[in-house]
């Protein structure tokens, strides 16, 4: 039968500037939680600041009393509301075309798709209910961290244990995550995109938005070819030959399904009023969302790279009564956290934190997280520590830490 075909340059100049895009984020997350696990003036923030799913984690203490819960920052906040936006433009358009988690899991599906001449699938009775486990997933671990107003799925998280590969702290504290991780990249040989299909709670969150996007992968019929690339090529296992526009949850809008087909005319990524957008033009549309939400936080001071110092935190005490560590918000106490910074934004004398966590003075000026297993005690000790102190200065002097893990 003869068609038209589509011009193959384009589409393969979207592929490579998607992957291009993806790829840069991947290094760039990746460099910045390496330099956080180095440490040092200026250090970039962790993990948990630049995860969306960490302003979701937050929310309900967030709206309760206005604060947040530890480890998380005020950017994972903002990335989680301009994730929103860009689902509500373009479905779960986050993952498909920004997350490097799920850019790590199509790397290891290429190998997959090398190795396997077929692609391998879940039977249909497998699939269906598998498919919900990432709802599951959700609800559970919202559930848990709204309630216990801490991480509950920091322990489990497969891109918290890579952020912290180079870290001291990943098999003792992110054991299980690594092993997430481990099962999210080699089941993405087997299964392209196992963890975003099957566990992520981000793309169970944006994937109930789906409904309501404005852009979607529309097919006309008369155009198509019924050659089937277009569902080897969706990392969702989407049926998108046997649809008229693509409505389903799973879609991560990455667009490889138009870029797959040969036919002029037979898919493309429609607006509303039935205007139509290139796969480049559609990257462009959400690398701009994130861009443009990110760079005007940033100049308003909300969105920060580095760990803000505890004195940039609290605040203005001048003309106040209170003394500083009467003012100040115990919360702010973190693993990245320097004994030396507690001690500037409290007062308290770094001679009073030596006696009663046994820290030397040159090492206050480590994070809390270097040497907490040294001198056994946790950023929650040293929180009791200065909300001891705030009530009665001479008790706070025979304080003893708890230790252990947190």
């Amino acid at each position: 039968m003869a068609y038209e075909k589509a011009p193959a340059e384009p589409r393969k100049r979207a592929r490579w500037v998607r992957w291009g895009i993806l790829g840069t984020i991947l290094a760039g997350i990746t460099g910045l939680g390496y330099l956080h696990q180095v440490g040092g003036a200026a250090a970039p923030a962790g993990v948990d600041a630049f995860c969306p799913f960490g302003g979701l984690e937050t929310f309900y203490s967030l709206v309760t009393s206005g604060a947040l819960i530890k480890q998380i920052e005020v950017s994972s906040v903002i990335l989680l509301a301009i994730a929103v936006v860009a689902a509500v433009v373009s479905r779960r358009s986050f993952c498909g075309q920004i997350c490097p988690l799920g850019f790590l899991q199509e790397l290891t599906g290429r190998i997959g798709r090398k190795l396997f001449k077929r692609r391998p699938t879940m039977p249909t009775w497998l699939e269906r209910p598998a498919r919900l486990l990432k709802y599951v997933v959700l609800v559970v671990f919202i559930a848990l961290t709204w309630s216990a107003a801490d991480l509950a799925m920091r322990p489990y998280d497969p891109w918290v244990a890579w952020q912290h590969l180079t870290s001291a702290e990943l098999l003792a504290e992110m054991g299980i995550g690594l092993g997430v991780l481990v099962l999210a990249l080699v089941g993405s040989v087997v299964y392209d995109r196992f963890f975003c299909k099957y566990l992520c709670p981000m793309g169970a969150t944006l994937g109930l938005m789906s409904k309501v996007s404005l852009l979607g992968v529309s097919r006309n019929a008369d155009a198509c070819i019924d050659c089937k690339l277009c569902d080897r090529a969706c990392p969702m296992n989407i049926k998108v030959s046997e649809a008229t526009t693509v409505r389903d949850a799973e879609c991560i809008s990455c667009s490889e399904c138009v870029n797959a087909c040969p036919a002029a005319g037979a898919l493309h990524v429609t607006a509303p009023k039935k205007r139509r957008l290139s796969p480049t033009a559609l990257t462009a549309l959400v690398i701009g969302i994130f861009v443009l939400g990110i760079g005007a936080t940033a100049l308003a001071g909300d969105f920060r790279f580095t760990v803000p110092s505890l004195g940039d935190r609290i605040e203005d005490t001048q003309g106040s009564d209170e003394t500083p560590a009467e003012s100040f918000d115990v919360t702010l106490i973190k693993g990245s956290t320097t004994l030396s910074d507690v001690a500037d934004a409290t007062g308290i004398s770094p001679e009073l934190i030596e006696d009663v966590f046994g820290v030397p003075i040159a090492e206050q000026s480590l994070p809390i997280k270097d040497t907490k297993t040294t001198y056994a005690y946790t950023p929650d000790d040293v929180r009791a520590f200065v909300e001891l102190y705030r009530q009665d200065p001479a008790a706070a002097a025979t304080f003893a830490p708890v230790g252990g893990e947190e």
